[in-house]
This record gives structure tokens, sequence and C-alpha cells, in this order.
């Protein structure tokens, strides 16, 4: 049964559904480029009710007068309008995805007024309400999410909010991301302070309530935003908000940030905006993230132990990746952030463990591919389209490991850092290889050959128990080259 909404009227009851097969073989046509969050929390009911509001682009070379939204399975739409406000036709069910079917979401399928042509754009609000719960049944662990006293998350990856997606991962997979600007608006009752990124600013309400306000200013990729009774740090740009049992750890914890960011900084030149980070802490177990402009959430355990310092400097690190133009991306980049977080803690805090965590990495890479044969068939820069990005960070990290020692760490802050500062727009694996490559004084195309475009490495490291033993098999692999005649013989 399908439900009917007309100039924003509820007709029907919301009833499971399955779409129709082929229905959403083609990727969406919009993609956001600007965001305003309006919401509510109310703790008693554990609901979420607001508006969204969407700048929306048709990224497609057609026209386009259709636009799919998902929301959160147990959250509904009440109303839908154009810019102007005058009501849009739509429909919404709750369906199950395609090629994940234990993954339900509530769709939400609108009309525009008109069809929007290649590259033009269209404002969309959306009025929604309800209870927010996570995704664990679809593996999902760190997706728990909900209207909860002790903490809570309105994120994307549990839709939250409204997000542009049709019901096959493999088809949004498709769409081009480009980050946002956003400005959220959250009204909560005055005992809780409310995180995010961008620039802050409160209002107090005569009720009790207070209304905190999130402005990014500039694109991010994502928008985060954490309700708890939270204390806070201020200093060199960065915000840090914490659970007040832990604040010893977010003093050490501040002390870190501000050290690493002077380290990254020296290595790899300065960030392309001001700093104004704000670092949330959260649950252990719901999973970290990281953006200069939509901020860090930071697992509890780095607050709490300083031998997961790591994980602080893994995100931290991220802040000088240059955006990935691929779509969808192979996520190397979370390989250059698994080997910097060792790196970091080494330098910061005099931790001693990086080798031995290396050759622990060699054993467990070497474990996964016995395990699973398309290890040898799928190559990283084909991650992404093959939805093995879980790959990425250890097999990354080995691979940055070995690029590091065996350039040095001066030609390697050139490669990283360049790299970034040149792609400040965003840039490509290619792109990536192309620039080690000609900023390199070593010949790195037989390493990236193995490494991005080939699984050649699995040769390499099968007969590898330190990184040691990788680098000096691309010292060997560069002497036979320089050995070779430069031209054929006759």
């Amino acid at each position: 049964m399908r439900v009917f909404c007309v100039a924003g009227g509820l007709i029907s009851t919301l009833l499971l559904v399955e779409p129709l097969q082929g229905q959403e073989s083609k990727p969406e046509s919009f993609r956001s480029r600007d965001v305003g969050l309006d919401l509510s929390v109310d703790f008693a009911e554990e609901r979420l009710s607001g508006s969204m509001t969407l700048e929306i682009e048709n990224w497609t070379k057609e026209p386009a007068s259709r636009v799919s939204f998902l929301l959160n399975r147990l959250m509904e739409a009440s109303a839908v309008r154009d810019g102007a406000g005058t009501p849009l036709n739509f429909t919404q069910d709750v369906v199950r995805f395609l090629d994940t079917p234990m993954r339900q979401v509530t769709q939400v399928l609108v009309d525009l007024g008109k069809p929007v042509p290649p590259g033009g754009h269209t404002v969309v609000r959306l009025d929604y309400a309800g209870n927010l719960v996570g995704y664990t049944e679809v593996g999902w662990l760190y997706v728990k999410d909900r209207i909860d006293t002790a903490f809570t998350i309105i994120r994307e990856d549990a839709l939250a909010f409204p997000r542009i997606d049709g019901v096959v991962d493999a088809s949004n997979r498709r769409v081009p991301t480009v980050p946002f600007t956003y400005r959220a608006s959250v009204r909560v009752p005055s005992k809780y302070v409310v995180a995010a990124g961008g620039k802050p600013s409160r209002v107090i309400n005569a009720d009790g309530t207070t209304t905190w306000k999130y402005v990014s200013g500039v694109p991010s990729p994502f928008i985060n935003i954490a309700i708890a009774p939270f204390d806070t740090l201020s200093q060199g740009g960065v915000r840090l908000f914490f659970f007040r049992g832990d604040s010893i750890g977010a003093r050490r914890l501040m002390s870190g940030a501000q050290a690493a960011l002077i380290l990254l900084t020296a290595w790899f030149g300065p960030l392309h905006s001001p700093l104004n980070l704000t670092i949330t802490e959260i649950p252990d177990g719901w999973g970290s993230q990281a953006s200069l402009v939509g901020g860090i959430i930071q697992t509890a355990a780095a607050f709490r132990d300083s031998t997961h310092m790591g994980e602080l400097y893994h995100e931290l690190s991220h802040l000088w990746n240059a955006p990935d133009l691929e779509n969808p991306s192979p996520r190397w980049n979370e390989g250059y952030a698994m080997f910097m977080q060792d790196l970091l803690h080494e330098r910061i805090d005099a931790w001693p463990k990086r080798r031995e965590s290396e050759i622990e990495d060699i054993a467990t890479v070497k474990k996964m591919i016995a395990a699973d044969s398309s290890m040898r068939r799928v190559p990283m820069i084909d991650y992404g389209t093959a939805n093995k990005t879980g790959r990425s960070y250890r097999v990354g990290a080995l691979m940055f490991a070995t690029l590091f020692d065996l350039v040095g760490q001066q030609e390697f802050n050139k490669i990283v850092g360049g790299y970034y500062q040149q792609f400040g727009p965003g840039g490509t694996t290619r792109d990536f290889i192309n620039f080690a490559k000609r900023t390199s004084s070593r010949d790195l195309t037989g390493f990236f050959d193995d490494w991005l475009l080939s699984t050649r490495w699995v040769d390499v490291l099968a007969n590898s128990t330190s990184i040691s033993d990788l680098v000096a098999h691309y010292r060997r692999g560069a002497a036979t080259r320089e050995r070779l005649p430069m031209f054929p013989t006759i």
C-alpha cells in the first residue's frame, strides 16, 4: 500500500512494501549543495521533529522532476514545500533496500513543481518527525543511534535527517559526492549542550530550552550533531566537548591535539581554512569521523586511555586529505591515517610500538589474503567499486609505511603535503600517483603499480615479515631498473 500526500495532507497509513524491481536502477539525479536544519528534541517521548531545507542540484545531463529522500524507518514526512512555500505532492513508504534487504528506510518521493534542467538548482523543504533507531541489524554496529538523555547523535548514518538517495546501494555509489554548506538549529532542554562543527551561537528561551546554532561557513562532507550534558575546553582554534567524568583525559587530549596540529602543519603545510575545529567525545563503539569544517567525533577510549591517543591522531591527520573525486572512493586515505596515527603517537607520546604494530599488520593482512582469494584479484584503486574499502585501512597502512621508509620523511612530507596543497579542490588516485612520482627523487612507478594499480603487492608481502623487508624489495627493484639499458639491444 502506498501513502499519498497532497499539499502536505497525510491520507493513509504506512505499510512495509517492496520497491518494484528496476525502479531504482538509475542513480538519483540530485545532490545537496546547501542545507538548513531546524530541529527540536523531545527526550521524554524520545522523538525528533523539525524541518530540513535543501538547495539541490541536478548533476545529470537530463532534466529531472522527481527526487527521492530517505529517512529513518521510524520517521515520516508531514509536509513538503518548494522554496516559495508552495506545497509539493509526495508519497512515502517504508521500504527495503533491494541489495540489503534487512535495511529498512522511509522513502519520500517528491514531485517537483517543474523539471530542473541539467546543472540547475531548486529548493525543497521537508517537515518530518519520529523516533530514532540504529542500523546494527545490517552489520553497522556503530550505528546504534537513539534519543537518549545520556548521549544523542543526529547524523546521516542513521538517517536522522532526510538524505537524497535511492534504495539500491550500488546505484547510490554512482552519484558524485560534493561537500555542502549548512546551518543547523537545535532546540533542547537547557541542561544539555549541543556540539557540532562550524561557528556556534545560542539563544536561551523563556521555556527552559536553549536553541543552539552552528553555521559551516564553507562546504563540509557531513553534519554530525551530538547532544549531552557536555563540559567544554577551548584552545588555539579547537573546541573540545567532553563527558564530565573525563576532564583529565580531555585536558590530555587537548594537549595532544595541539602538539599534533603543530607537527602536521610543519610537515604538510598550512590548512586551507583557518582552524575552527570542534572535537566531540562520543561513547565507545559509535564510530569516529573527521572534517575540518564538520568537526571530529572521537570515541571515549581516546579520552580515558592514553594508549588510544592514536585514534585522535588518525582523525586529525585526515584534515590534510585533499577531497577525493572518485565515486565510490577506494579510501586509501584511511591507510594513510592509520600510518599517521602510529607515527604521531611515536613522535608526540614517545610510544615505542610503531614497528611492532607494523609487524602485526603484516601478519593480519596475510591472514586476510589466505581467507579471501579476491584479495589477489581486486587492486586497491578498485576497492570502492568492489565495495571492499574495509581493506584500505590495513593494506593502505602498509603501503604508506613502506613509502615513508623508502623515500624518507622529508620526501614523504613533500609528497603528502604537496598533494594536499596542490589538489585543494580534490583529486583522484591517479592524480596522487602522478604527483608522488613527479615529486620523489626515486622511481616510484613499480611501487604504485604494485600497491594501487594491481595486486602484485600480495606476492611481495608473502616474502616479508617487516616494513624493512618490503623497503628492501623496492630498493632492489630500483637498482635492477637502473642497470637495464635505456634502449633495447639488437
